[in-house]
């Protein structure tokens, strides 16, 4: 007997039934979708052979035939369906940033402490993608050296905004280029093993406040361009360059040590040595050209990750025996409120114009405390 559970989707939009899609691919059985609107549900379910739709949270929550629930809805209600749902033993997957700040994300830590052998996961898909894992194997082994000196990211993109006034458009409700992109960035840094964030500065700015469907008494918030600097506990500086006025999307990220240097651009993953002639191919991935993955309605190096690390869920279920335990090497709700953590910071940092140290609560529920 198959230990995959059946899924319950929370979200009707584009990457939801692009997401709903690639689990069936692999053996989930999606049993139930939720909606705010009926119609949409009804649509959905309909388009995806779902049998079920709803715009009641309870009814999927309490369905004998979902253990595995998928939230991709907007961040206000990320942690509202996920507490509730590990409440009742229900495996959880979570779209970024996992609510809207540390009070909210901390009650989701809190909530999978009390269940351990449920799977209580983040999407930051940065960690699936083939290159970044070669990376992260690489700088374990040595390959730039013990002292990672810099690490410099630049993402150059098209506009975050819905087409009309959305969440996407707040930046109190999870809007902005910190929640949207920062974040998987910030979490690589953890993946990576690079060191916490001590301090951190940030200029956050809105370049585009209207458009031709959102203007009147609604003005844009969300941030579309950041610069942002941050320093390690280790002594690695970080810097990261957000640009979303311009169109396409592409993201570098280059990470320098004492002996050498690896950089990941798009498809291509190369590394040098000090004292080498020219850098050396590591890996060139393919799958960047697959058609299926421009219709995501996330980066392709998101939807590259988000691939694979279904196929890892996959693999986790059937893998586990009497057990519970699900381990698939996704992001757990801790190192979610570690990254809310930074994210506040870098808020007051980019107000005040100044350094500011990282605070963070405790999972006990006592601090913050500075890291």
């Amino acid at each position: 007997m198959s230990n995959i559970p059946g899924v319950g989707v929370f979200g009707t939009s584009i990457t939801a039934q692009w997401i709903t899609k690639k689990l069936q691919e692999q053996g989930f059985k999606v049993e139930a979708v939720w909606s705010r609107i009926f119609a949409d549900a009804e649509a959905v379910a309909t388009s995806l052979k779902i049998p079920f739709y709803t715009t009641r949270v309870d009814d999927v929550l309490l369905r004998k035939d979902v253990g595995f629930i998928l939230i991709c809805t907007p961040p206000s209600l990320h942690s509202q369906i996920a507490v509730k749902a590990l409440g009742i033993g229900k495996h959880v997957l979570c779209g970024v940033p996992g609510g809207l700040n540390q009070s909210e994300c901390l009650r989701m830590v809190q909530a999978g402490q009390y269940y351990p052998s449920l799977m209580a996961s983040l999407a930051y898909t940065l960690r699936f993608h083939p290159s970044i894992t070669i990376m992260k194997e690489m700088i374990s082994d040595g390959y730039v050296g013990e002292n990672i000196n810099l690490v410099d990211i630049r993402i150059n993109c098209g506009s975050l905004l819905d087409t009309d006034y959305s969440w996407m458009c707040d930046s109190s409700m999870g809007g902005g280029v910190v929640s949207l992109l920062a974040s998987h960035l910030l979490d690589l840094l953890t993946y990576f093993q690079l060191g916490r964030v001590a301090r951190v500065h940030a200029n956050l700015n809105t370049m585009t406040r209207t458009t031709d469907n959102i203007k009147g008494i609604r003005s844009i918030t969300a941030e579309d361009y950041a610069i942002i600097q941050l320093y390690l506990s280790g002594g690695c500086c970080v810097t990261i360059s957000i640009n979303s006025v311009m169109s396409g999307f592409s993201q570098d990220i280059v990470v320098c040590g004492e002996a050498g240097y690896l950089a990941f651009s798009s498809d291509t993953l190369k590394g040098r040595k000090n004292g080498a002639s020219k850098d050396q191919l590591i890996h060139l991935d393919s799958s960047q050209s697959d058609s299926e993955l421009s219709n995501s309605g996330l980066p392709t190096v998101h939807s590259i990750g988000m691939v694979r690390m279904i196929k890892a869920l996959r693999d986790g279920f059937q893998a586990r025996a009497e057990s519970r335990d699900v381990d698939s090497g996704a992001a757990s709700f801790s190192d979610g409120l570690y990254v809310q953590a930074v994210m506040e910071a870098l808020r007051r940092s980019s107000e005040t114009r100044q350094w500011r140290k990282v605070e963070m609560y405790d999972e006990d529920g006592s601090g913050p405390i500075q890291i």
